[in-house]
């Protein structure tokens, strides 16, 4: 079985194999401390990692606490987020400066989008 899981690690990019690692080893009422896991996700593949946090918060009584700057993975529903390098400490997803960047950045190029 190692040299199977070896063999499809091989075949996948660096994000997707950390995905599927992070995935497959979810087990119910624990604890998960996760420093940037979207390193090496595509945007989508970002989207599906926070509905899989979300629904494993919901259905398997996770509890997750993440040190992240994905816009994605902050606007969780129901997550509380800590900017430690302001005051206050408790932010919307909104009001965090990268997100803001990310905004400003698109907003003024919303006419490529149309």
């Amino acid at each position: 079985m190692h040299k199977q899981n070896i063999h499809h690690i091989k075949e996948q990019s660096n994000g997707e194999s950390a995905f599927f690692y992070f995935t497959e080893r979810i087990t119910d009422n624990a604890l998960y401390l996760l420093d940037e896991p979207e390193n090496s996700l595509s945007p989508n593949r970002q989207m599906e990692l926070m509905n899989f946090i979300t629904d494993s918060v919901r259905f398997y009584h996770c509890q997750f606490i993440i040190a992240t700057h994905s816009p994605f993975l902050l606007s969780m529903p129901n997550a509380k987020i800590y900017d430690v390098d302001n005051i206050p400490v408790v932010k919307k997803w909104t009001e965090l400066d990268n997100v803001r960047a990310y905004y400003e950045f698109f907003k003024a190029r919303q006419a490529d989008f149309e």
